[in-house]
Order: structure tokens, then sequence, then C-alpha cells
């Protein structure tokens, strides 16, 4: 994408703004800035009437672009991103028909991204007779701070038409409208160190003492300490200047680092001893590292095999290198476990970067790498644009998991795929690793687009966990049996008696999914979608899963005033909860799902008491099953493996198995004989016939034969688009016309426009064109892209739709 330019050529710059418009602009660049400037260096540019950031990305000595504009600075000391950074994004910009704008700004922590604000100031302090009421509040308010945001101004007096009234005061030359640019949201750190550097004799002292005790005060300690941080002398900082003043002390400004990771654990106790095929991968994945070529794995390993051991012996070799190694990670739940795990190995080496990270923390690990003092980056999906330089090894874990599939905002990138194209970028090797691969890896394993490292036993050849299913329709009348089976209890109980624990997992949060009226069927939706609202016990509320709207449960029916409104559609956690509870009133259960794990830190807290075994049962979505390491749980009960079987998905088989065996997995570790109970309305279904006996292959040999017949992925290509608007009407004539601009191509098909299955989020009404085109005819799907990218430059020409929201999804995980 881009070509060097010698300085004397840097005449003019390519500079991408982070959001919309989705365009390349040129800018000249001044003589004095043009030695310094490189690329992927933020700089602040007019734009328009405000002033902006934007990215350089390219450098050229001519254009035939008229009436440029000149770059006003640079922002940053040294380039925020680096070529291959800049080619990444790029190539996510193009590949998902993002903006190459945002694309950077998602790439950077969050704050770095400065914005203009429009201000309002006073030309005239004489106040003409002729102001309506709120254009004389307005001008009075004015005239007082001299300057002050539009915005601050429409917030304040909403709903009057507040920049009408100052449009109108700005024509009569009364005010005028100025752009103002905003610093950075975040900055560096940092702490006051005191420091002596000069003693006072024996006689100096004593006068110090009579005239200023607290002064000698501060003498003494220094004295003895050399040096201190300001914290800790609870003196007036008065005093410590006066004695800078008099050179007796350095008062430095010492930057620290904001650390949201608990202490350093204990490293490993005995040296770890692999398994021949845990060796066998290891050397595989090491000798291509040798080779520095880019090559991808995908790592198969059954759950308990110790994949985690070879991705770590695979860095300790990329380390020795000289260089850096980037771990993905599909949850931020796992964060925690995975961290200590890594740091127990690799010390300080590690930068961790997520999302429930305050900005502080994610701008200092950020900038720590960046400086090339951490050299290990850790992570779910954003983790992927770590600016790690020299990247030797990128390992993306549980590779199949959804999360790792931004689905909003834009950019709607994959950070395993974008993974790999980093990898080709810095010709470095990528390992994929999974028990439950997803079909697309899998797929290029048969293909010999990746090479697949099979792990086949469990470390100390713990056999995998036995799988009972529970038919629940024996026990649909029986509230109790309905949501813990008898099966289910007794092995709970013997589990419990042994002093074992026991992890359960149902993926639906709150207590029901909705309350109903026993005489008239009324069920309360969402007032801005169309969802039931969730019952939620704990706080008495009904809530909506999909926008936060929520409002106090009714005591009885809004329709009919019937006091008796029962809650229906299945046990949440909640549910679930109050039930152990009452059938194991002495079991310790913790809960971890989107409501226990809000506060920050929670994640941690609860992972770390189960490990510790402060609990005896570990209920939960599907949080719990994902990747997680307890050494003593022998059993995992499935409340309900019918939850997402039988969603309008194409991928809803592939995801049940896999939840279901990665659940499966967690029991039965360290020689431990483990055991599952899945607990099913549907003991007949393909899917958990499969998970019966934890066989991937003869599930994708089953589910890869539906999908070659109906060309969905890994036999085709899938492109959704989506269109919202606050009415319905716009919407759905917006997707009447793109369908029309896809026009009538034999490579593509077309499905829709039609609403989508939840036809109204956030108030929105959603509609949806499905397109998608067969691999044996579009091999890659270079065609399905063409059409589209066309059909969106019709549309966008057409300005006809600027009040609805587009939304191209390139390889959506669901369909929903």
């Amino acid at each position: 994408y881009f070509y060097m330019a010698e300085n004397n050529k840097k005449l003019f710059a390519d500079i991408v703004v982070p959001g919309p418009p989705h365009q390349i602009f040129t800018y000249i660049i001044p003589a004095d800035i043009r030695n310094d400037i490189e690329y992927g260096h933020r700089v602040v540019v007019p734009f328009g009437k405000r002033t902006s950031t934007g990215f350089v990305t390219a450098f050229s000595d001519k254009t035939s672009v008229e009436n440029l504009k000149e770059i006003i600075e640079i922002a940053d000391p040294w380039p925020l991103l680096t070529e291959e950074l800049l080619n990444l994004t790029r190539w996510i910009s193009d590949y998902y028909m993002a903006g190459w704008g945002e694309t950077i700004k998602s790439a950077l922590p969050p704050g770095l991204t400065a914005k203009s604000k429009l201000n309002v100031e006073i030309l005239s302090t004489e106040e003409p007779d002729n102001l309506t009421n709120l254009q004389h509040t307005l001008f009075d308010l004015v005239k007082n701070k001299k300057s002050i945001p539009v915005n601050h101004l429409i917030k304040k007096y909403a709903p009057q038409p507040v920049r009408l009234a100052l449009n109108s005061m700005e024509k009569t030359g009364l005010i005028c409208f100025k752009y103002s640019f905003e610093k950075n949201g975040i900055s560096v750190k940092t702490k006051k160190k005191i420091s002596i550097i000069n003693t006072l004799p024996k006689e100096e002292m004593e006068k110090l003492i009579k005239k200023s005790p607290v002064q000698a005060e501060v003498i003494k300690i220094l004295m003895k300490k050399k040096s201190i941080w300001r914290h800790e002398i609870n003196k007036p900082m008065s005093v410590l200047n006066r004695l800078r003043d008099k050179n007796l002390i350095e008062i430095q400004d010492i930057e620290v680092y904001r650390e949201s990771l608990d202490e350093l654990p204990p490293p490993p106790a005995n040296e770890i001893v692999l398994t021949s095929e845990q060796k066998n991968a290891v050397e595989v994945i090491t000798k291509s590292i040798d080779k520095q070529e880019f090559k991808t794995f995908l790592v198969h390993g059954i759950t308990g095999s110790g994949k985690t051991q070879v991705y770590i012996e695979s860095i300790k070799h990329t380390l020795s290198m000289g260089k850096t190694a980037l771990v993905l990670i599909p949850e931020i739940s796992l964060t925690p476990q995975a961290v200590m795990r890594y740091r127990s190995f690799f010390g300080d080496k590690i930068a961790v970067m997520h999302s429930r990270m305050a900005s502080g923390e994610r701008y200092d690990s950020w900038r720590r790498i960046k400086k090339g003092e951490l050299t290990i980056g850790i992570g779910p999906r954003s983790a992927v644009f770590a600016p790690l330089e020299n990247l030797g090894l990128i390992i993306v874990d549980e590779e199949h998991d959804p999360s790792f599939k931004q689905n909003d905002p834009s950019p709607r990138y994959h950070g395993r795929d974008v993974a790999v194209m980093r990898g080709k970028l810095n010709k470095a090797v990528v390992v994929l690793g999974s028990a439950t691969p997803s079909f697309e890896s899998y797929f290029n394993t048969i293909n010999k687009k990746y090479e697949i490292i099979s792990i086949t036993e469990r470390i100390d050849k713990t056999p995998l966990p036995s799988v009972t299913l529970v038919d629940q329709k024996k026990f649909t009348w029986e509230k109790e049996n309905r949501i813990i089976s008898p099966v289910l209890r007794e092995k709970i109980e013997n589990r419990l008696k042994k002093k074992e624990q026991v992890i359960l997992l149902q993926n639906r949060r709150g207590y029901a999914p909705f309350l109903m009226c026993s005489k008239c069927g009324y069920i309360e939706e969402c007032k801005n979608c169309d969802i039931t609202l969730t019952f939620h016990r704990s706080t008495k509320t009904i809530e909506c899963h999909y926008c936060g709207y929520r409002h106090r449960a009714p005591d009885v029916c809004p329709k009919c005033q019937n006091p008796s409104m029962s809650y229906r559609g299945g046990p949440g956690t909640e549910q679930v909860e109050e039930e152990l509870q009452r059938i194991f009133p002495d079991a310790r259960i913790l809960r971890m799902d989107f409501d226990t794990t809000r506060a920050k830190g929670a994640h941690t807290k609860i992972i770390r008491a189960f490990s510790e075994h402060k609990g005896d049962i570990l209920l939960g979505t599907q949080m719990v099953a994902k990747g997680h390491d307890f050494s003593g749980v022998s059993l995992v009960g499935i409340i309900s493996a019918d939850t997402g079987l039988f969603f309008p998905d194409f991928r809803a088989g592939e995801k049940t198995f896999q939840l279901l065996t990665q659940a499966a997995g967690r029991a039965g570790r360290r020689k431990m004989q483990g055991e599952v109970v899945i607990q099913t309305m549907s003991p007949g279904h393909p899917v958990l016939s499969f998970v019966l006996t934890h066989n991937y292959k003869d599930f994708f040999t089953w589910e890869n034969q539906n999908r070659k017949e109906l060309s969905y992925p890994p036999w085709g290509k899938i492109i959704a688009i989506h269109f919202k608007s606050s009415k319905k009407e716009p919407a759905e004539k917006a997707a009447e016309y793109f369908r029309k601009a896809l026009g009538n191509n034999r490579t593509i098909a077309v499905l829709g426009p039609a609403p989508s299955p939840l036809s109204r989020i956030k108030n929105l009404y959603r509609y949806q064109i499905i397109v998608k085109s067969s691999r044996i005819i579009d091999n890659g799907g270079s065609k399905l892209h063409s059409v589209v990218r066309s059909a969106l430059k019709k549309y966008y020409s057409s300005r006809n739709y600027y009040n609805v929201h587009i939304a191209v999804n390139v390889d959506p995980m669901d369909m929903l």
C-alpha cells in the first residue's frame, strides 16, 4: 500500500481522519516539519471549519488536488503507528469494507484520537432590544463566560431551539462560532519524588530547627532515606518548595505506570515435563520460528491436553531469538487466569490489554510495548493491534470462539483472521488452538492452507469425562426436577460429599425470560426493542438485554390488573442459583454471569475464589465454559443444552457443539475422572450424539455436508448488510434500493431484503440483505466483494438515505 519518499519529496501527505467521511485527504507539509514527519505520525489538521487529528499514510512530491491546506503541527514526538500496523489497518479497511480512519482509531488506546469542539464567543457587549427570551438568556451566559461550548448550551436549555437562536445571533454580528482543539483524554501519570541534594552543617541545622522546625524534620527524614515519594511525607507542598529554593532538596516528577494486575504469582514449583505429543508440537512450531517465515498452524488438542504449555514453550523460543510474541484469548473472563499462567513463566514481560481496564492502564500497557519494555502482549480481540515490533509468534487460543468477531461498531473484523494477516505481514508464525476448531480453520487444514498439529491425549493420560444425556421431558411438570433433574442432583450430592467441585452451565442470565399474566396472557416487551423483558428477581426488575431498558417488575398485569403474574420461558442463572440453594443449603455457590461481573475485577475475584476452593459450585453462562483450568472440578452439569440449538442461524449446531464440548472439558483434570451430565428436551438431536463421544471429526463431516449443499462457510462467503433507522419506511426503502444496486449477478445469491430476525433494537428498525457466493464459482470471495463494493458506491452516491445507518458485516458469525 505504501512507498517510501525521500525528505525532498515530502511535499504533500495523505491523511486519514478517525471517522467519517471514509476518504483520504491530501495536505501540504510545512517546510519546518518536513524532516520530522513520518508514516504513522498523528498530526493536527484543519478539517472544514474545525480542527481535527489525522494520521499520515503516504507522501508525495506532486498532486492534482487544488486549494490544499497545510498541516498545523505534529501531535506526538514519534509515530503512533508503525508502517506494519498501517498496512494491517488498511487491509482491514479494504476487506471488511470499513473506513481506514475508524480502523486506525480502533487500533489505538482510547483517548488518543482528539476531537475539536464548537464554541460560541461574544463579539458585542451591547445587547439589542429585539432579542427573544431564549436569546437574552444565551447572551447573558456567553457574555459572562467569554467562551462556552455550543453542546453545553444545547443540553442546558433543551428542548428549546438553541442552535437556531445562536445562528440568528451570529448573522447580526452579536456572537461568533469558533472551534477549539481538545487535548488527549489520557496522559502520562507522574509521582513526585523528593531527594536530598545538600546536607547542612551542624550549626546551620540547629538554626533551621529553631526557625523552621517542619523544614528541619523533612531534612532529617531525607538524611536517613536519601529519597522518598511525595505521598510518604505528610508535609505541605509549600514547605518542600522552600527547601528546594534553598537548594537543599530536589523535587522530580517521575513517570509511573498504572498497573491493572494483581501481584505476580510465584513461579512453577516443579519443572514441567512435556508429553510426547506436546514435545512434537513445540518442535514443529519452533522449527518454523527458526526459519523466520510466515506459517499458520492449527493445534487441534482435546480439552486438558496441555495446549497452553505448548504455547508457553513456543514463546520461550521466540524470546530467545530476540523477537516478541502476541497471545489472543477470547474473553475478558479468561484474562486473569491466563495472565497468571503466563506471568508465572515470563514475569514482568507481559503486557495486558483489554476493554475492562481503565483508559490510563491501557495507555500505559500500550506505551510500554511501544517502548520495547514489554515483549509479550496478551488480551482479547483488540490486543491484535498491540504495537509489538519484531513480531515472531502470534497465538490465538480458543480460536473458534465467536467473541473474536467484532460486530459493532465498525470495523467489524475477526481477530483470528486479522492475526493471520498480521503474521503474514511480519513473516511470523501463527498458532491457532482449540479442542473444537472453527469450520473455517479446520477446512483450511484439509486444503493445506494451514498445517494441523493433533494432540489426542490429556496430560497424565486422564480419560475424557463420561457424558450422560438426561431427557428433561420426563420432568416437565415438576419445577424442581425441571431445573435440576434427579440424575444431576444425585451426582452433585456425591461430588460435594467428596469435597470435589462442580461447574454448572446455563447460558441464559436473569431469573426467567419473561413475565406473563396467567389470565389474559399479556407479556411486556421492551419499549425500544422487539424483545420481551427478562425478569431479574434479585433487583425485582424486568430488563432488556439489548438496550438496557429496565423498570420495576409489575405486581399486577398492566393490561387487565390481574394480580397473578408468573415467570415463564425456562430458568435463567438467578433461578438456577435459587434452586441450588434450596436443594444444597450448605453448598458455597458462586455465580458468574454479566450481572455479577459488571464491576472491575469481579471476574478475577470469582475465578480466584473458586480456584482456592472457596466455592463448591460455580454456576454461570458461557463464561464458565471457556478455557478455565480448575483442578478440583470433577462434575460439569449442563442445565439446558437446547438454549442455542434451534436458533435461526446456520452456525447454531456448530456453536452448541463447541460450547457443550468446551464445558464438558472442564471436568476431570489432574488424574481425576470427570463426569458430565447434559439435560435436554431433544436427546435425539444429532449434535448431542457427537458431544456424547467428544467426536469432532464426525461432527465436522456431518455438518460440512449440510454447509456444502447450501454454500455456507466454509463452502462459500457471506456478507450481511443491515439497514437501521428510527422509522420503518426509510430502512425498508434503503434496503430495496441497495438490492437493486446489487443487480443480477449469477456469481452471487441474494437473500432479502427482509426484516432482521430482531427487527427493532434500541428504537431502530432493522432490515437486512444477505449476499453470498459459492466457493466453487468464487473461491476467496473476490467477486462477492466486488459486487458489494460497487453497490455501496451507488448507494452512497445517491445521497437519498442519509437518515439510514448502513452496516456491512463481512463473514458474520450469526444471522440475527
